[in-house]
């Protein structure tokens, strides 16, 4: 912007000057041959006086046209300059508009800012898989170190060239280390790892401060990603296969759950079926037995449960089950108690739990007629699973023989 400023002010001042030169001149410009040339021999002392002011501030408007805009060197933000005069560095310039004579000093200007190198390396995994890399590294420069930065590496693609050649050792120095698979399973967790080897390689050692190192891509060879799909596909399908056998060797597991409770189901329907066949046996048995005379004394058989806890701390004090035989059919009761002061509570449960049945035998009802009550019941059980077959008669001289054949 100043340079602008002073050479159109620079511009100006040559006009004017031109046009004063023209005007104290007019009429002694003449014709000579083809081109034309200024009669200073007719010129008044005056006018010489005028010209020569003119051709003096003429020759010093170029000048200053030449030189001082050139003089002047702005830096911008996000940058610095290190100055050189005649070819040695003098000093560092900060943002900001600086005077320095333009044929004795010269400005090399560095970005401050964050910068990015990209970089394209080829390397080998612990197992010799061939690899290409590509990574980015971001950095920025030491803004108080330009100078020694110029000094030492004269310029800033030398320094790029330097921290491209550690960060490449680095990368390759941690990938080694790795199968190619690994580094396929963890590039994630590897990325992390080089950034740090680069960060400590590069270190202060180059005027720079290493913000960020990316791994943006890892190629192997066609033939080794071939075989690692290979492999994937492999695992895949095995998995597929294991979680297969698996559901189906759970479904096994719930059929032959299902039949085994089944069986249990079966067996226990089994047992109530007996048990209320025989249930069902001993009453007709005492049912019949009455009908004739036989006298039945009915008793019945109560389960009484006894517990005791506290009810604060629900500890249990007392856990006691007791069967009595009473002649008068018990209901099922709960009663509870409390004691306030020994803090317990006390439960007790009362049921009926079976009903007994005494056939008395005397002088007209004996044990042999009891015996011919339940031949009967069995008779009974039989008519009500006959077929309607009839059994086979046969018939002898002395007797007639009936065969019954055994039911179930």
């Amino acid at each position: 912007m100043i340079r602008t400023i002073l050479f159109l002010v620079s511009a100006v001042v040559i006009l004017g000057v031109i046009c004063v030169f023209v005007f104290n001149n007019k009429g002694q410009i003449k014709k000579k041959g083809k081109g034309t040339v200024l009669d200073v021999s007719s010129q008044k002392p005056q006018k010489k006086k005028i010209n020569l002011i003119a051709s003096i501030a003429l020759c010093g408007s170029v000048v200053f046209t030449i030189f001082v805009p050139a003089s002047f060197h702005q830096v911008e933000a996000g940058q610095v300059a290190v100055v050189k005069e005649l070819g040695k560095v003098v000093g560092i310039r900060q943002p900001g508009t600086y005077f320095d004579f333009c044929l004795t000093r010269s400005y090399t200007f560095f970005d401050t800012t964050v910068q990015k190198l990209d970089i394209q390396t080829m390397s080998y995994s612990s197992d010799a898989q061939t690899m290409d890399i590509s990574m980015t590294i971001q950095y920025k420069i030491d803004a108080d170190k330009a100078e020694d930065i110029l000094i030492e590496y004269t310029s800033m693609e030398s320094l790029e060239q330097r921290i491209e050649k550690v960060a490449d050792d680095r990368t390759k120095s941690v990938l080694s280390q790795y199968t190619a698979m690994k580094i396929i399973e963890t590039r994630a967790a590897i990325s992390p790892e080089v950034e740090k080897m680069v960060k400590e390689a590069v270190g202060n050692q180059y005027y720079v401060t290493i913000t960020a190192v990316n791994l943006t891509n890892i190629d192997f060879t066609p033939e080794f990603e071939k075989s690692v799909e290979d492999k994937v596909i492999a695992e895949q399908q095995k998995e597929a296969a294991i979680t297969k056998a698996e559901q189906e060797l759970e479904v096994a597991k719930l059929e032959a759950q299902a039949e085994i409770e089944a069986a249990r189901g079966n067996a226990e329907s089994q047992k109530i079926i007996a048990s209320a066949a025989g249930e069902a046996m001993a009453v007709k048995i005492v049912e019949i037995a009455k009908s004739i005379g036989f006298t039945v004394n009915e008793t019945y058989i109560e389960s009484v449960t006894k517990v005791v806890t506290n009810y604060e701390t629900n500890e249990e004090l007392l856990n006691t089950t007791t069967e009595n035989e009473v002649s008068v059919k018990p209901e099922s009761t709960v009663v509870v108690t409390k004691d306030e002061d020994l803090k317990q509570m006390t439960t007790i449960t009362t049921s009926l739990t079976s009903t007994k049945y005494q056939i008395v035998y005397d002088e007209t009802h004996t044990k042999e007629d009891l015996k011919i009550v339940m031949e009967f019941v069995k008779y009974l059980e039989y008519l009500e699973q006959w077929d309607g077959v009839l059994p086979n008669v046969v018939t002898g001289n002395e007797a007639v023989d009936i065969i019954v054949p055994t039911l179930g």
